[in-house]
């Protein structure tokens, strides 16, 4: 692990350079050389960089952004039925029935402009007002107390100098009777004060950071931090008023005798009333996030062809979009890629022909099947250069990826489950032959194989959702609603299941001049479907609208 001084990218790299940046949605820090980097790309743009100097020992660990049940996993999601921020796992496990799913994104869109951040704030600064005048009280107690013993032992001696020496027991009785009624209420008063600063220091530490999140922070770091705010503010506030409860005003006086004995010089009378300081919660308000709902595609429209690069003999298999826009196209022996989906940028070159490639989300890498070689071939997307090649030792074709797993369909119907470094973790058997395409859906957990005649929908602990007969299966692709969309390669069709397994339409045919379509995938924001088309030697842009 890198040290707190040292830029993380260099460290991983093995190199020690001193770092004086900080990026809050990459939660690395960085050195001159990798800021200036960091902000050059399109994809780190929106991130929230800010010098180390400004930043607290502790203030970045409130707005974590990993899932408390599931620790391995990215909080993503939204469930806005529940009101919880959660991650896919959550999602495939707690939240399959519910209909308002949202990535954080969307969800947390005007977040600084909420009722949610309204109310935190205001819960926050009411809780420290009632805390420090709670505080107040009680020290003003302690004062009140210490010069109630001023005032007694002066009645007490003033008695004393009319009684003889015999008294002199009596008064030590008494002084001691008090000591003990004092170190016993002391004791109470001093312990609930240590309860109050223990508070009010969490209070005041969530208020400095809800101000870090507020300014510097990014709007999903901000928006998990209001949301783990409403439970603290609901902990603290049952706190104090546990602490007011057990409040007690104490005033202890001397009851002296009207006519003094050898028996007495007189009696202590502890008067104990309520706190004065009374703490009413503020009715919390949860925050009427308005989110604009997912657009459900209704149709598509033909919008263009991609302009391919010239002189090159196609045979298009695999498509993807990286997370900076940029398209790949597997073609014979070659990746091809294209500057914002439209225009040719360079091209990478293998020993075999690759058959599909697929991008790991929320990274600069993709990775190619190459299954003449066994193996998978990694990419960087930033640079296009070839990564790490790993022979996986099985003919691989269809490839998808989540965020921290790579699944790999081969020739004898397995499903191949690797880390992102290529190792394999597990393999579930279904034996319908070459899965030449593969899809993951990371809301569902949920795999969608393109095997011959065959669609298959599964979970990833192997469980049958769906599954369909079909004729010459060409790529398979989800929208965000979690439709399935596959390719019929004899049909000359494109059709759609919808996520509950009801319907299945065709939605683009030979009319919206789709011929013997291969690989499809929607762009980053689902408002445009690529369909490898022709054999695979176009590529078809269809609006959707």
């Amino acid at each position: 692990m890198a040290s707190a001084s040292l830029c993380d990218p260099c460290s991983e790299a093995d190199k020690s350079s001193t770092a004086t940046k900080y990026c809050s949605d990459c939660e690395e820090r960085l050195c001159t050389d990798c800021d200036e980097s960091h902000c050059r790309f399109k994809a780190f743009k929106s991130h929230h960089v800010i010098d180390l100097l400004s930043i607290g020992s502790n203030i970045l660990m409130s707005a974590k952004k990993h899932c408390n049940v599931h620790s391995e996993m990215i909080l993503d999601y939204y469930c806005t039925d529940h009101e919880i921020v959660c991650c896919r796992a959550c999602i495939s496990n707690e939240h399959r029935v519910c209909q308002n799913v949202l990535p954080l994104e969307l969800a947390s869109k005007d977040v600084r402009k909420s009722a949610l951040f309204n109310d935190v704030m205001e819960d926050i600064t009411h809780l420290i007002t009632t805390l420090n005048a709670l505080d107040n009280n009680r020290q003003s107690n302690l004062q009140s107390i210490e010069k109630s013993k001023s005032a007694i032992s002066k009645q007490i001696r003033a008695e004393k100098s009319k009684l003889l020496k015999q008294f002199d027991e009596l008064e030590s009785e008494l002084t001691i009777s008090f000591t003990s009624l004092q170190q016993r209420h002391e004791s109470e008063i001093k312990k609930q004060k240590e309860e109050i600063s223990q508070v009010l220091v969490n209070i005041k530490q969530n208020k400095r950071e809800m101000d870090f999140w507020t300014d510097d922070g990014s709007k999903i770091q901000l928006f998990i931090f209001l949301l783990q705010q409403v439970t603290n503010i609901h902990i603290a506030e049952e706190r104090i008023q546990q602490i007011v409860s057990n409040s007690q005003e104490i005033d202890i006086t001397f009851d002296k005798k009207i006519v003094a004995t050898i028996e007495s010089l007189g009696s202590l009378l502890e008067y104990v009333q309520p706190c004065q300081i009374q703490y009413k919660p503020k009715k919390y308000q949860q925050a009427q996030i308005k989110v604009e709902p997912m657009k459900r595609i209704a149709e598509f429209e033909k919008d263009t062809e991609v302009k391919l690069k010239t002189g090159v003999t196609y045979y298009l298999r695999g498509v993807a979009i990286t997370n900076d826009n940029k398209l790949l196209l597997t073609n014979d022996r070659k990746l091809f890629v294209y500057k914002d989906c439209k225009d040719y940028k360079t091209e990478i070159a293998f020993s075999s022909p690759p058959f599909c490639v697929a991008v790991i989300p929320c990274t600069d890498r993709a990775v190619v099947t190459l299954p003449n070689d066994v193996s998978i071939q990694f990419i960087n997307t930033k640079t296009m250069k070839k990564g790490n090649t790993v022979n996986v030792g099985f003919t691989c074709h269809g490839i998808t990826a989540g965020r921290d797993r790579i699944f790999v369909g081969s020739k004898d119907g397995a499903i191949n489950f690797l880390d992102t470094n290529g190792n394999i973790l597990k393999v579930i058997q279904y034996g319908y032959g070459y899965i030449n395409f593969i899809a993951y859906n990371g809301i569902y957990d949920q795999l969608i194989l393109g095997c011959p005649n065959r669609l298959l929908c599964l979970k990833t602990d192997g469980t049958v959702v769906y599954k369909k007969n079909v004729s010459g299966i060409a790529g398979v692709t989800f929208d965000r609603q979690g439709n399935i969309y596959f390719g019929g390669f004899r049909t000359n069709n494109i059709q759609r299941i919808t996520s509950n397994r009801r319907n299945c339409d065709e939605i683009l045919n030979e009319d919206n001049d789709i011929n013997r379509p291969s690989g499809i995938c929607f762009n980053n924001d689902f408002t445009k479907l690529f369909v490898i088309n022709n054999d695979g030697k176009s590529v078809c842009v269809y609006k959707c609208k």
